[in-house]
């Protein structure tokens, strides 16, 4: 940039040189001289070019300051820029058009097990390679080509750091003529929030003591497979299981001890059933267990395992073992207009019967027979028919 006072310096000898250059001009004029005309001529056109070269002069000068300020501001910016992108929690990533990782911040070097960014890309050449299924990265582009990738929840994995839950968000920058375009995102470890959830959720649903769900969410997936038996005609099979004279333990040995008893009887029921089967916890010493899929004669021979797996338990005590005998009351789902409150009063009149007849056994609820039965008229009782093992 030149120097604004040489310039106006140059531009003051230049005005004084045209005001003498006048002056000869008018003394040639007056004397008669014939190339006076001329000179006064070329003194216009000189004083014409003056005060063109003094307004380029001055534009250059503002443009110079305009360009000074526009780099002043740009400098700033990338400051500000480099600031955040250094030291933000949150990583960044640039990707060129191809998906080949082109930067990213320290943050998203740590978050995925590296030092610094020059060791991250080294080892991690594009942005695919950091999704754990391909499936995810497919969605990925999909989102991306509709510019909707925000919020977008995804597991990635790295060699370095193990498997992460990320949130996601980028969106593509328009191709340039001296440059490509590419990606750029920024994305958030969300590992610890996801697993926060997630505990919160199997909490809401689960039994604090025994970990088998509780009363409320089974009545939930009972009623699911309730309404698929009910599409699909497919058996179904309930059975309400109660421990034996449990208050007796509780008065015997404590609270403690019979916190641990129903502790070791949840694990006999669920090892006593499929994985597709639900085993909950009503409350107290009552559990239930629903099993989708298996008619009267399959949810009798589970019945019968789990009398005998508590029959042979043992849990210890002071100064000896305790053991424990359970009740159990079966029923099956038969007909289309049976719900779920039906289900388990069948199942608990078939408990009732279990503990009346002697206890440790199993008692199945048959439905009567009866021609008048469906139109509410008979007055004949449900019946529950007993079996012991």
């Amino acid at each position: 940039m030149v120097d604004v006072h040489m310039s106006r310096e140059v531009f003051r000898k230049e005005r004084q040189v045209l005001a003498d250059a006048g002056t000869a001009a008018l003394g040639a004029e007056k004397s008669g001289n014939p190339l006076a005309g001329a000179f006064s001529v070329l003194v216009d056109e000189y004083g014409r070019l003056l005060r063109q070269s003094r307004r380029l002069v001055t534009m250059g000068d503002r443009m110079q300051h305009a360009l000074n300020s526009l780099n002043d501001d740009l400098t700033l910016s990338e400051q500000k820029y480099r600031g955040i992108f250094e030291n933000v929690t949150e990583g960044i990533f640039w990707c060129d058009a191809n998906g080949a990782l082109v930067e990213v911040n320290p943050a998203m070097a740590v978050m995925f097990g590296f030092h610094d960014s020059e060791l991250f890309l080294e080892a991690v050449p594009d942005f695919r390679s950091l999704f754990c299924n391909p499936e995810d990265y497919e969605l990925y582009e999909t989102l991306l080509a509709a510019d909707q990738v925000r919020q977008f929840q995804v597991r990635l994995c790295s060699s370095e750091s193990g498997p992460l839950w990320a949130e996601l968000g980028a969106s593509a920058m328009q191709e340039l003529e001296d440059g490509p375009g590419g990606v750029v995102g920024v994305l958030a470890d969300v590992t610890e929030r996801k697993h926060m959830i997630e505990e919160m959720r199997r909490l809401a649903r689960t039994d604090s003591l025994t970990g088998l769900f509780n009363r409320g969410y089974f009545m939930e997936l009972t009623e699911r497979e309730l309404a698929r038996s009910r599409r699909n005609g497919g058996a179904l099979s309930m059975l309400i299981v109660d421990v034996d004279n449990f208050k007796n333990v509780n008065d015997t040995y404590g609270h403690d001890v019979g916190d641990k008893a129903l502790v070791s009887l949840s694990r006999i029921l669920r090892e006593s059933v499929r994985e597709v089967d639900a085993v909950g916890r009503f409350g107290g010493e009552e559990f239930v267990v629903l099993l989708p899929e298996a008619d009267r004669r399959d949810a009798c021979r589970v019945a019968d395992r789990i009398l005998d797996c508590v029959r042979n338990a043992k849990v210890g005590v002071s100064g000896g073992v305790l053991r424990m005998t359970v009740s159990i009351g079966l029923t099956s789902f038969e007909e289309k207009e049976e719900d779920l409150d039906r289900l388990i009063k069948y199942a608990d009149i078939a408990l009732y019967a279990a503990k009346k007849n002697g206890r440790n056994r199993v008692e199945v609820y048959r439905r009567s027979v009866c021609a008048c039965r469906e139109h509410g008229t008979c007055g004949m009782e449900d019946e529950a028919e007993g079996q012991e093992s």
